[in-house]
């Protein structure tokens, strides 16, 4: 199976693309399902056709899904969620506004990319394409599978012990509902699901992300976030799509000011990004929704290439046998020394870069070493393991 997530900053054009890319799929022949997580569903208006929760066929081998969140948060958060609700409510939060406080920032879009571990078992596709949410709520999404799988390993085991020990006087004692069993037993199928589905996203060799930005210098300013936050959790972007440049035959004098600014910036994406694949779309003289105008600007985009190919695969982190020791290496662009923080606790190391972190759980190979350094080496992180620990 192959997996292809498309995202961006909101208004870049990701949705059209991705229904393309995923139109060009089934048109070669590969049972293809195109995904949005967007809580602003725009699927249904790309190809012209209602489509729903449920997978719906819109062309031979293209199915498409515009996940409702609410009903995914009911099936996989409903126990968790009505015990917070009572424990919330418990400490005199009005009822609805408790109700509210039992769901938490960017759960829609967490649960709604589950269903890509549901189809990953089943394998019942050749690709799945996933029109994710803007980017920042996409950033969040993806860190969540790596802090529940910290939580499942840290806190889990230890919570649950504690609530077996003290629940026979617990309810009896503190002035709060205390969980039962069933409460815990949710939150580890939870975690699990969420860790199985990190393996499933971080694999360079199946999922790849593309980034969609316009010739812009906020949005190239957002592109090159993102890409520093996917290479530092371990996944693999594999090509940028530059959408809406002004076309050269395109001479009027109100437009030649924006097409000297267009290949300023065009030229310090293919900079910053090499050597990622560069593809990029022209304005259309009319608005790109139904079925020949998808095919026709998936054609544009990708010429006589597969979209569903592997453009590029670099795997974000690499360990190497050194002298004395090992040598770690992390793929990290555009971070400068002054944003990054680095420590070791016991068999984790923690990165921090602005205001993301991320605990990387070393392998067996490096808990018996130390670090000896940590430095920059052409956008690489290069940690050196040496001294042995005694």
């Amino acid at each position: 199976m192959r997996i292809i997530l498309f995202t961006g900053k909101g208004g870049v054009g990701k949705t059209t693309l991705a229904a393309a890319s995923a139109l060009l799929s089934a048109k070669n022949g590969y049972k293809t399902l195109i995904i949005s997580t967007d809580a602003a569903h725009s699927l249904s208006d790309s190809f012209e056709t209602h489509i729903s929760n449920q997978p719906k066929q819109i062309v031979p081998n293209l199915f498409g899904q515009e996940i409702n969140a609410l009903e995914e948060i009911t099936k996989k958060w409903g126990d968790i969620k009505k015990y917070l609700t009572a424990l919330f409510a418990s400490q005199g939060i009005d009822e609805i506004e408790a109700e509210e406080m039992s769901v938490f920032p960017g759960m829609e879009e967490l649960f709604s990319l589950t269903q890509i571990h549901n189809y990953n078992k089943t394998s019942d596709y050749d690709v799945i394409i996933v029109d994710c949410a803007p980017t920042g709520d996409t950033l969040r999404l993806l860190s969540a599978p790596e802090i529940t799988n910290w939580y499942l390993k840290h806190i889990f085991p230890i919570q649950r012990t504690a609530a077996k020990a003290i629940r026979p006087v617990a309810n009896r004692v503190f002035p709060f509902p205390f969980p039962e069993d069933k409460i815990f037993e949710a939150m580890q199928k939870l975690t699990t699901q969420l860790a199985e589905m990190k393996e499933i996203l971080s694999d360079n060799k199946k999922t790849s992300i593309r980034l969609v930005l316009n010739p812009e210098k906020m949005v190239i300013k957002e592109a090159q976030r993102a890409f520093t936050f996917f290479n530092l959790f371990g996944y693999s972007v594999d090509s940028i799509i530059v959408n809406r440049m002004i076309p050269p035959g395109v001479t009027d004098a109100y437009f030649k000011n924006w097409k000297t600014i267009q290949a300023t910036y065009l030229q310090m994406i293919k900079e910053c990004f090499s050597p990622l694949p560069i593809f990029t779309l022209e304005f259309l003289d009319q608005e790109i929704v139904g079925i020949e105008l998808l095919l026709k600007i998936a054609k544009k985009v990708y010429g006589n290439k597969n979209p569903t190919q592997l453009f590029l695969s670099k795997k974000p982190i690499v360990i190497e046998k050194a002298k004395g020791g090992f040598d770690m290496f992390l793929n990290l662009p555009f971070v400068e020394k002054k944003d990054l923080d680095l420590y070791r606790n016991e068999e984790e190391l923690i990165i921090r870069v602005g205001n993301y972190k991320r605990n990387i759980l070393l392998p067996q190979t490096l808990l018996n070493y130390s670090i000896k350094s940590a430095k920059f080496e052409k956008e690489k992180l290069k940690i050196s393991f040496r001294q042995k620990i005694i």
